[in-house]
């Protein structure tokens, strides 16, 4: 019997030992899995961070500039645009020339294709103006009361106006649209198929004695003549001929 006790108590102490080892080996995996766990968890490092935190890499530093208008020369001619690559000389902005050659285009390569009205109004500098093929719009008194200007050239090509010996017109020739303040030589040829007369088309012109037209004064009367042509009012007229039966 006491032999029997004695073993009882020696397999009980095993069972005991056994259960000892298999509770701390469970408890040493579960904070191996907790602190595998922390780790993944845990904050990123500050290179970690720092790789994290840096802004987005630049564009490209071959990417080019945004095109910008050329900027208008110092002497140039003023110009407006107006839209769809078409612009108007609005004035002699910073030219010194006296005899102004207006371009077919603007230094920002817009079409030119308008003289605005009164562009060189009273512009004492200019004796000459040349007046490409591209303008097809010329603004009222555009040229009026330029007391040197001498003679106004028209390109052959254009279609909208033309001059006859440095005198401005429609290219129909039904409108004088300005006679050169300092025109010289008399008389003034005016053709028959003149109907109307600007503004101030000979306005202040005082080299101008006389005036001669090339069709019948009863004509002469039906012209349309706009205000302020003191020079040609004062002007004597001559009648080339008579109206056709």
């Amino acid at each position: 019997m006491k032999v029997r006790n004695q073993l009882l108590a020696v397999a009980a102490a095993v069972l005991f030992a056994v259960a000892l080892a298999l509770t701390i080996m469970v408890v040493s995996m579960s904070v191996v899995r907790t602190s595998v766990k922390d780790t993944a968890d845990a904050p990123q490092t500050q290179e970690a961070q720092l790789v994290n935190a840096a802004p987005d890499p630049p564009e490209s530093e071959t990417e080019t500039a945004p095109e910008t208008e050329p900027e208008t020369p110092a002497e140039s001619l003023l110009f407006e645009s107006l839209g769809n690559g078409t612009c108007a000389v609005a004035g002699m902005g910073g030219l010194t020339d006296a005899c102004v050659i207006i371009p077919e285009a603007s230094p920002a390569g817009e079409r030119v294709v308008r003289i605005a009205s009164r562009a060189f109004y009273g512009c004492e500098r200019v004796t000459a103006v040349q007046i490409p093929a591209t303008v097809r719009e010329i603004g009222s008194m555009a040229f009026a009361d330029c007391p040197n200007l001498v003679y106004l050239s028209v390109s052959a090509a254009n279609a909208y106006f033309c001059d006859v010996d440095g005198v401005l017109f429609t290219a129909d020739r039904r409108v004088l649209i300005q006679y050169p303040t300092m025109r010289a030589g008399n008389p003034a040829v005016i053709p028959a198929s003149v109907s109307t007369i600007c503004e101030m088309a000979f306005y202040r012109c005082v080299n101008l004695k006389t005036v001669r037209y090339e069709g019948a004064a009863e004509d002469w009367d039906r012209i349309a003549i706009a205000p302020r042509n003191y020079g040609l009012i004062a002007a004597a007229v001559e009648f080339a001929g008579d109206p056709t039966p």
